[in-house]
C-alpha cells in the first residue's frame, strides 16, 4: 500500500511503513540463476541467530520439520504440471503460465535446473506500510440520482475486492445506508490460523457470511500490527458511510477482502480466491491494490505478476485498478547514459534517517539498478567522511558476475553493512539490488556513495527504504553533492504492479476545497516508464481524503468524526497518497459494470481515459503526469449506458434460431464469414470465429445465457443465445 500523508497529528515515522512490496527475482533460464537463490537460502541459514540487519527476505515455511520455500514460476501454457510430481512440493494455484507454489528446499536444486520451468521467483516479503468533498470533483451527485443517464447507480451487483491489510469486518460503513444490511460476502485472512482454508488452497481462514464475520471482529494482525488501511481504502470503494458525509463511491456493492501474509505468491492466491468466489456467486469483479514496489520484476510491465494479472484479466474478465506511486516528490531515480568516452557515472545516495526520525523497524536503503537493452554495467559503494575523505569501498559488483554476500564495511566510528544480487530476468535486461544499512544511525556524518561503471547504454537506478522484513516504497533521493556526481529526478516512478498493461493506473490530485486548487499532489508518481504504454492512465482525487478507520487499529490517528453502531463507537480519518485515489477508480468501475456487466476490462479502461477531464492544471493530455487526465465518474457512466443501449437495438433482418440451441446455432441476415465473438454473461470471451455456413459450434460450451457479438459490413451487432 502507498501513502504519504495521514494527519498531521499522526506519527511521521507511520508513514514511513505504510505502502510496502518486496520481491526478489531469480531467473532460471539465464546461467546459474539457480544457484543465485540457492546462494541467497544458504547466506540466510549462515546468518541465523540474529547476525543479520537485513531480515529473511525469503518466505521459508516450516511444515512437519521440514523447510519449504514459496516460490513463482512460469511454465508452458499446455504445461499440465505433471513434472513436479517428482518434487516434494504443492501447487497454490495457476493463472496461465503463472504457478504459485511451495518446495522442500532439499529439492530446490533440482527444480532450479528442470527444464520445464522458464522462469522461478522466490516470492518474498511484503508489508504495509472524502469524501464529500472529493465526490464532487467526479461528479458522483449527478451518478447516484442517475441525473441524464437511465437510472441512478450505487454499484448494485458487482464485487469490490480488496486485497490490503487492516480491515475491521464490524464497521456500519460495510452496512447498506439503512444499517440493516451487511455487504461484506466473505474474506481470507491468510494469517489467520484456526482453519478452514479456502477450497484448493492449505493455509490460512475463509470467513464466509455475516455471522462469521462479525464473530472474527477484524483480519489479524502482522508484524507490523493491526493497520487501518484496508478499512480506509475500502470505504472509499464501496462504504456506505453510516450515516455520515463520508459515503464512498459504489456505496451498494459487495465486497469481498483478503488479508495477505505479505509475500507475492500469496498475492496471486488471493486474486485467484477473489476469481474464483465472483465465478460462483456469477457477479463481475474489480480488485483494488493500494500498494506498490520497486525492487520486484523488470520495470518494463513483463514481470511474472504482471502476466498474472494480465491473463486474468483477458480470460476471466477481472477488472484491477492499482495505486502508481507516492514518489513524485523525490529524486529518487537515475538515468545514466554512458558512451566510450563517458564509462564512470557517481551519485550519493540518500538515508531515510538524514531526513526523517526512524526506530528499530529501519534497515537502510535498497538500490535497484537495471539496464536497458541488455547492457552489461558494473557497481560499487564507497564510503566518505562528513568531510569528504575517502574510509571504505565495496568490490564491484557486475551485472553479469557473482553475488556479494553480506559483508561489513568499517568507516571510522561507523559500521556499513552492505550486500547485492545480481539478476537476470530475461536476457536483454540486466538487474543488480543494493542493500546498504548504517549501524550509525545519525545524520550527517557519512556519506555513501554509488558508482555505476558501463561502456555503453543506458542504466537506471531507484533507491527506496528499507525496513524490517520488507523493501519498504518510500523514495530518497540520489544528491548531486560533489562536483561531477548527478542529481536524481522523480522519473520512472510508477510502481509495480501498476506497469501491468491492462491494470488501470491511477495517480493522485487535489480536490477544488477552500484555497486549494485542483492541482496534481505532490506525491503522485508519474513517467516516463520503460514500458511501451502510457502510465499512469488516469488521475483521480487522493488528497486529504476522510474515509472509514479500523476500530481495531492500533495506529495513532485522529478522528474526524465518530459515529455509534451496536453500542460501539466508530471512526474516519483524513488520508493522503494514491492509495486514496485507486479506490475512487475502483468504486467507478463497479458503477460502469453496474451500467453495463458487459464490458470488457479493456473497455472500461478505454472509457474511462475517452471521457477523462483536461484543464489547465492538466495541460494537454495525454501525459506522464495526469495519463488522459481527471477521473470523470459521470461521463464514463453514461458512455457505458450508451453501450448498453446500442447492444440492445434489435435488428428485424438478423435471425438467430433454435433458441435454446444444443449444437448449433443458424445466424441469417449477415455477411458469410462475419468474424464472431462468443461471450459469458460476465463479459468474459469465450470464443472468437468466422461464420461459417451461416452457422455456429456451440457444442464445446457449458450450458447458460451467451452474448454474440457479430461484425458485419462494418456494422457491431449484439445478440443472446442460450445453450441447453
Amino acid at each position: 500500500m502507498q501513502q504519504t500523508e495521514i494527519l498531521k497529528s499522526m506519527k511521521k515515522i507511520f508513514l514511513l511503513f505504510i505502502g510496502v512490496l518486496l520481491s526478489a527475482t531469480f531467473v532460471v533460464n539465464a546461467q546459474s540463476i539457480g544457484s543465485s537463490l540457492r546462494a541467497y537460502y544458504q547466506s540466510q541459514k549462515n546468518l541465523k541467530g540474529g547476525k543479520s540487519v537485513f531480515d529473511d527476505k525469503l518466505d521459508i515455511k516450516n511444515i512437519q520439520g521440514k523447510e519449504y520455500i514459496s516460490l513463482i514460476i512460469r511454465v508452458d501454457r499446455k504445461s499440465d504440471l505433471s513434472f513436479l510430481k517428482k518434487y516434494d512440493c504443492k501447487v497454490h494455484s495457476r493463472i496461465g503460465r503463472i504457478v504459485t507454489m511451495i518446495i522442500n528446499v532439499k529439492d530446490l536444486e533440482k527444480l532450479t535446473k528442470d527444464n520445464n520451468i522458464i522462469e522461478l521467483d522466490a516470492s518474498i516479503g511484503v508489508n504495509p506500510a472524502l469524501l464529500k468533498d472529493a465526490v464532487k470533483d467526479l461528479n458522483m451527485a449527478d451518478v447516484w440520482a442517475g441525473n441524464g443517464l437511465n437510472q441512478p447507480y450505487t454499484g448494485k451487483d458487482v464485487i469490490v475486492g480488496v486485497a490490503d491489510w487492516g480491515i475491521d469486518y464490524t464497521h456500519p460503513t460495510f452496512y447498506d445506508s439503512t444499517g440493516n444490511n451487511y455487504r461484506i460476502l466473505a474474506a481470507w485472512d491468510q494469517f489467520r490460523k484456526q482453519g478452514p482454508a479456502p477450497e484448493g488452497f492449505d493455509y490460512g481462514t475463509e470467513i464466509v457470511g455475516q455471522q462469521a464475520l462479525l464473530e472474527a471482529q477484524c483480519d489479524t494482525a502482522n508484524q507490523y500490527d493491526t493497520n487501518y488501511h484496508s478499512t480506509h481504502v475500502g470505504g472509499i470503494a464501496a462504504g456506505s458511510g453510516a450515516g455520515t458525509q463520508y459515503k464512498g463511491l459504489a456505496y451498494d456493492a459487495n465486497l469481498i477482502f483478503c488479508t495477505w501474509t505479505l509475500t507475492l505468491s500469496d498475492y496471486i492466491d488471493a486474486i485467484v480466491w477473489m476469481r474464483d468466489f465472483a465465478k460462483k456467486a456469477n457477479k463481475r469483479l474489480v480488485i483494488n491494490n493500494s500498494w506498490g514496489v520497486y525492487c520486484f520484476g523488470y520495470m518494463n510491465g513483463e514481470s511474472m505478476l504482471d502476466e498474472a494479472i494480465n491473463t486474468m484479466s483477458d480470460e476471466d474478465s477481472v477488472v484491477f485498478v492499482v495505486s502508481a506511486g507516492n514518489n513524485g516528490d523525490a529524486k529518487f531515480h537515475l538515468q545514466t547514459e554512458f558512451n566510450a568516452q563517458d564509462t564512470i557515472k557517481q551519485s550519493e545516495i540518500e538515508f531515510q534517517f538524514q531526513k526523517y526520525d526512524v526506530d528499530t523497524l529501519y534497515r537502510g536503503e535498497i538500490v535497484t539498478l537495471q539496464s536497458e537493452n541488455g547492457t552489461d554495467f558494473s557497481t560499487k559503494i564507497s564510503v566518505y567522511d562528513y568531510a569528504w575523505n575517502l574510509l571504505a569501498e565495496s568490490d564491484y559488483m557486475n551485472s553479469n558476475g557473482s553475488d556479494i554476500e553480506e559483508t561489513t564495511m568499517i568507516a571510522q566510528d561507523d559500521t556499513i553493512i552492505y550486500r547485492a544480487f545480481s539478476r537476470y530476468p530475461e536476457d536483454n535486461i540486466k538487474i543488480v539490488d543494493w542493500e546498504i544499512y548504517q549501524k550509525k544511525v545519525v545524520a550527517n556524518t557519512n556519506h555513501v556513495v554509488l558508482t555505476i561503471k558501463a561502456n555503453e547504454g543506458i542504466v537506471h537506478a531507484w533507491n527506496v527504504n528499507r525496513v524490517a522484513k520488507a523493501i519498504g516504497n518510500t523514495g530518497f533521493d540520489f544528491r548531486a553533492s560533489q562536483e561531477g556526481f548527478l542529481e536524481g529526478n522523480n522519473e520512472y516512478g510508477v510502481s509495480e504492479p501498476g506497469l501491468a498493461e491492462k491494470v488501470i493506473t491511477v495517480a493522485a490530485h487535489r480536490y477544488k476545497k477552500g484555497q486549494w486548487d485542483p492541482t496534481i499532489a505532490n506525491f503522485s508518481s508519474r513517467g516516463p516508464n520503460m514500458t511501451s504504454y502510457l502510465k499512469p492512465e488516469i488521475s483521480a482525487p487522493g488528497y486529504s481524503i476522510v474515509s472509514s478507520v479500523n476500530s481495531f487499529s492500533s495506529a495513532d490517528a485522529t478522528a474526524k468524526i465518530g459515529v455509534t453502531f451496536n453500542g460501539k463507537e466508530y471512526h474516519f480519518i483524513s488520508a493522503s497518497g494514491t492509495s486514496m485515489s485507486a479506490p475512487m477508480v475502483t468504486g467507478s468501475v463497479a458503477i460502469m459494470l453496474e451500467a453495463n456487466n458487459k464490458l470488457s476490462p479493456q473497455e472500461i479502461k478505454e472509457i474511462i481515459e475517452q471521457t477523462a477531464k483536461t484543464d489547465e492544471y492538466t495541460g494537454e493530455c495525454p501525459n506522464y503526469t495526469w495519463g488522459y487526465g481527471k477521473l470523470n465518474t459521470w461521463a464514463a457512466v453514461q458512455k457505458a449506458e450508451q453501450k448498453v443501449s446500442l447492444n440492445e437495438i434489435k435488428d428485424e433482418n438478423i435471425s438467430i434460431y433454435p433458441i435454446p440451441a444444443t449444437d448449433f446455432v443458424a445466424i441469417e441476415g449477415v455477411e458469410e464469414n462475419s468474424k464472431i465473438e462468443l461471450f459469458d454473461i460476465l463479459g468474459r470471451n469465450i470464443k472468437t470465429t468466422k461464420l461459417s455456413d451461416k452457422t455456429l459450434d456451440i457444442k464445446d460450451i457449458p450450458s447458460g445465457t451467451y452474448i454474440i457479438k457479430i461484425e458485419s459490413d462494418g456494422v457491431i451487432k449484439i445478440c443472446e443465445i442460450i445453450k441447453k
